[in-house]
């Protein structure tokens, strides 16, 4: 099944909102989307299908699936996605870091400089320098994010079905819901399972919440339709949002 994560991040006075989903085995790969005012300002896909080859499994998986949208929330908080925003949409509130004086250099203008004037060689060094600082820095920054993350739970919701999904037929479907990092069930998570079409408005077909074990059964009826559908199952908790897709 295709487990998610979906995100809204604050940066700069901007709503980044950041989904990550796996695509599945028969297409091994993640995906995630970073969207600003409905308009798709990031796209990063990582395969792995090398990891299946190995005799990788769910938990691999969904572990490859939360750094990666970790990292994505990372580098929007450290601004790694400034440039990308501002030409999308114009120069984003707030202000830009500023970079720090690079130690024991004085500033051209600062009384310690004597007012000399900056060669145009110490001036390329010294550029070089803050980049090479600066990348280094958001390496730190980016790192020590996510181990501060590491810490923090996601919501995490399984599901599995009693055969197969398909078009008018009905369906038994079991959902489990834990967190992140310890893998503790999640109780009281309101699960909604819809179904949505290129040929009929999205509708509901069952919903209700995790016991005490994280654990959800649902028995849906899906629809005899034509055209294409999907299974849109959304997952909201105390410690977050989860969402499945699975087309029909």
């Amino acid at each position: 099944m295709i487990t998610g994560y979906n995100t809204d991040v604050r940066h700069r006075g901007v709503v980044f909102h950041v989904q990550t989903e796996d695509k599945g085995v028969e297409n091994p790969s993640i995906e995630t989307l970073v969207y600003v005012g409905g308009q798709i300002l990031h796209r990063r896909r990582t395969e792995y299908a090398k990891l299946l080859k190995e005799g990788g499994g769910k938990d691999e998986i969904l572990e490859r699936l939360e750094a990666q949208h970790r990292t994505l929330i990372a580098e929007i908080k450290t601004g790694k996605l400034d440039a990308e925003a501002e030409s999308r949409i114009g120069p984003l509130g707030g202000g830009a870091p500023q970079a720090a004086a690079e130690p024991g250099r004085p500033s051209p203008n600062s009384p310690a400089s004597g007012g000399t004037a900056v060669t145009e060689a110490s001036a390329a060094s010294a550029a070089a320098a803050a980049s090479e600082a600066s990348l280094q820095s958001l390496d730190q920054v980016i790192l020590d994010y996510l181990n501060m993350e590491a810490e923090q739970e996601y919501l995490v919701l399984v599901m599995d079905s009693l055969g197969e999904l398909s078009l008018g037929s009905p369906a038994q479907l079991a959902f489990h819901a834990k967190t992140s990092g310890a893998g503790t069930a999640v109780a009281d998570a309101e699960v909604s399972v819809k179904l949505i079409s290129t040929v009929a408005e999205p509708q509901e077909l069952g919903a209700g919440k995790t016991n005490a074990e994280g654990n959800l059964s649902l028995r849906v009826s899906i629809p005899r339709m034509q055209g294409t559908a999907a299974l849109i199952v959304s997952a909201t908790s105390d410690v977050g949002t989860a969402e499945i897709k699975h087309l029909i």
